[in-house]
């Protein structure tokens, strides 16, 4: 006996189960190091009892690295004969439970109990898919688009599996609306990591579910979302379109109508139509009524709460010249957010709002103000760089190298900055670039 036959014992492995976790991390070995030994590999029964029974002293390569890869262990550890201490030892080194085995276990038993419960879902499998996404929502502050994309991704897999599990109206329409909602949280993601090709698909998707499902603010929100999507690809024209479409779905609340028309006032600037925007900002600071609908109630990536409509107003006013304007919405972003009992920090919106309070302070002539301004945006972690912020910081940086400011040393100092703080921004670094239009003029397109 060899601590080979031990390890396996132990794991309880039959052939069959050894044989597929051998060849798994064979497959691996061969996608890293390239080594055409590993591909295809394959081990018969008669040697794979040979192995445990001692009878072999070393296998040849590339057994050794895959057993190595299996275990942990030399092959000449496994191959050597199994002492009493090392029955101590591997009893000692037992796997203990661990919160990850706990989860897979629990997802597995949810699981489990869903296909049992065959064309009718019991409602708490729905009630687990809802929270889920409402808890991912509200994560969104907390968490980087790429871990936020994944786990959607997920919740989508499981409201789409779930659809083929039921024929009752009412949970196809609650599984629609997780379905669309994680499509729109999908798509915000994509577009944080410059994907905007599959962010413009995913918005689509919610809407379309939207759609299905018959609920309005869905359809507003997703239509809305395009909006966007459509004047940061330097289309104002069909955005402008596309917001006027969301505002006619019916049962917005008040925090989508005043989404709708910031985006609406960004949209109207990118066109030139100066009183257009400057109503839609207007409206967007309205006193809000007690309406809320149930999609924009969620908050996280769903809320539009003041400090992000100041934000987004202070991006109208730059496109439309109005540095004032942009710098004093932008403080007053930032003051909003200073001002939460909670103590957060944001990384969404603060840093968005300082680029933009930095442009607006340009405007002015305030190279030493945009500095500071600047300076907590360029130190905040790769992977909340996304596509927003990037594009924005590309504008200063495009402001830096006009005639006022080129021959300054801090200004040129404050180009190198932003050029290493977006070479490994999540859209640079996927290859996807990122529209400048958001902030840098106005187009008839």
């Amino acid at each position: 006996m060899n601590l080979l036959d031990a390890l396996i014992s132990q794991s309880g492995m039959d052939f069959r189960e050894f044989l597929s976790e051998y060849r798994q991390v064979a497959a691996h070995l061969h996608e890293k190091t390239r080594d055409p030994s590993f591909r295809n590999i394959d081990l018969t029964e008669k040697t794979f009892a040979r192995w445990r029974s001692g009878r072999v002293v070393r296998p040849h390569h590339p057994a050794p690295a895959v057993l190595k890869g299996l275990f942990g262990r030399t092959v000449d550890e496994l191959f050597a004969p199994y002492t009493g201490e090392q029955a101590q030892v591997l009893r000692a080194s037992a796997p203990v439970l661990d919160e990850s085995d706990l989860s897979m276990t629990a997802r597995d038993a949810s699981a489990h109990a869903s296909d049992a419960a065959a064309q009718l879902l019991p409602d708490l499998t729905l009630d687990q898919l809802e929270d889920d996404l409402v808890s991912l929502v509200q994560d969104t502050s907390t968490k980087p688009p790429h871990v936020v994309f994944a786990e959607a991704k997920e919740v989508l897999g499981v409201s789409k599996v779930l659809l083929d599990r039921t024929q009752v109206p009412s949970q196809c329409r609650r599984l629609y609306l997780v379905a669309g909602q994680s499509s729109a949280l999908l798509s915000a993601c994509a577009f944080d990591l410059g994907a905007i090709p599959h962010a413009f698909e995913l918005a689509r998707a919610a809407a379309l579910y939207g759609q299905v499902a018959e609920d309005g603010p869905l359809q507003a929100y997703a239509h809305g979302y395009l909006a966007v999507l459509y004047y940061w690809t330097g289309k104002p024209a069909q955005a402008v379109r596309k917001i006027e479409e969301a505002r006619s779905f019916p049962g917005v609340g008040a925090t989508g109508k005043a989404r709708l028309a910031a985006i609406a006032a960004r949209a109207y600037a990118h066109r030139g139509l100066v009183e257009n925007a400057q109503s839609a900002i207007a409206e967007s600071l309205a006193e809000r009524g007690q309406f809320e609908d149930d999609l924009h109630a969620i908050g996280g990536e769903f809320d539009f709460d003041l400090e992000r409509v100041a934000m987004s107003n202070s991006s109208t006013l730059l496109l439309l010249h109005d540095g004032p304007g942009a710098e004093a919405s932008a403080r007053r972003s930032l003051e909003l957010i200073a001002a939460r009992s909670t103590g957060s920090s944001p990384l969404v919106v603060a840093p968005q709002a300082r680029a933009d309070l930095t442009a607006a302070l340009l405007m002015r002539g305030d190279l030493d103000g945009a500095a500071d301004a600047l300076s907590p945006v360029l130190g905040i972690p790769r992977e909340w760089r996304g596509a927003g912020l990037t594009a924005r910081v590309h504008t200063i940086q495009a402001a830096l190298a006009t005639s006022a400011f080129r021959d300054a040393q801090l200004a040129q100092d404050l180009a190198e900055q932003i050029e290493d703080f977006t070479v490994v921004a999540p859209p640079q670094v996927l290859g996807a670039g990122t529209a400048r239009l958001a902030l840098g003029g106005t187009s008839s397109s």
